[in-house]
């Protein structure tokens, strides 16, 4: 997403990306300190810089329990971010896509509904590779004003959808704690036609010739497009 952030995002909404590390330092990697961080616009993109931390994943527990750790921190928080709801910039991808793929996006965009939830400061793309050992979360471009749940439904997305990562999605929740899974089933559509974890962008291996894969969303009896090759799609410069 950061590629192409600059064709659907302000970007102000990468000042309150900023704004939110710099709340949680000790809970997520913090911005650089040696250079204004940003957000800065270079050549028509938005730029940001952070502080350099060496580690290793983090184990399925230490992500669960830490990013409980994260939401509960944050809700203290009154910060200027973007809507978690994706689907804004899902039509703004199709607009940009057109054509067949862009129709489908659409159309899944469209068919979906946005559950009314309490909202606070959320880490917007919290699986499992963006935490490292110690519980420290990175990779902050998808901060956003969401539901807690909506962090769990992006942790799960890879089980949920492909199978995999079963039993580490499963202690990092288990970790995590207490939490509603009604409103996390009714995020999990949504987090499919985000522009980073869903439809647009997730597991690309299309070509020019073949820019929509399909993948039958479960229990929908329905084709959802989770692979849209934006590059060729929309035949410009990102």
């Amino acid at each position: 997403m950061t590629r192409v952030a600059h064709l659907v995002r302000p970007v102000e909404a990468f000042a309150g990306v900023v704004a939110m590390a710099q709340a949680l330092r000790g809970l997520v990697v913090p911005p650089s300190d040696q250079v204004d961080p940003g957000p800065h616009v270079e050549d028509g993109r938005y730029v940001t810089f952070w502080a350099h931390v060496d580690g290793v994943p983090a184990t399925p527990a230490e992500a669960g329990s830490s990013l409980r750790a994260l939401h509960q921190a944050a809700r203290r928080y009154d910060l200027s971010l973007r809507s978690f709801d994706p689907r804004p910039e899902a039509l703004r991808i199709a607009d940009l896509v057109g054509g067949e793929a862009g129709a489908v996006l659409r159309a899944a965009a469209e068919r979906m509904n946005r559950p009314e939830l309490s909202e606070q400061p959320v880490h917007g793309d919290a699986h499992l590779g963006n935490v490292l050992a110690g519980g420290l979360w990175l990779d902050l471009d998808e901060a956003c004003a969401g539901p807690p749940e909506w962090d769990l439904a992006c942790l799960r997305h890879c089980s949920f959808l492909f199978g995999e990562l079963e039993r580490e999605t499963r202690d990092a929740l288990a970790a995590y704690g207490s939490y509603d899974e009604g409103a996390v089933a009714a995020l999990d559509p949504l987090v499919v036609s985000s522009p980073r974890r869903g439809a647009p962008w997730h597991r690309s291996s299309a070509s020019p010739s073949d820019p929509v894969r399909y993948a039958a969303w479960p229990g929908s009896g329905s084709a959802m497009p989770f692979n849209i090759h934006i590059g060729a799609s929309v035949g410009m410069r990102l």
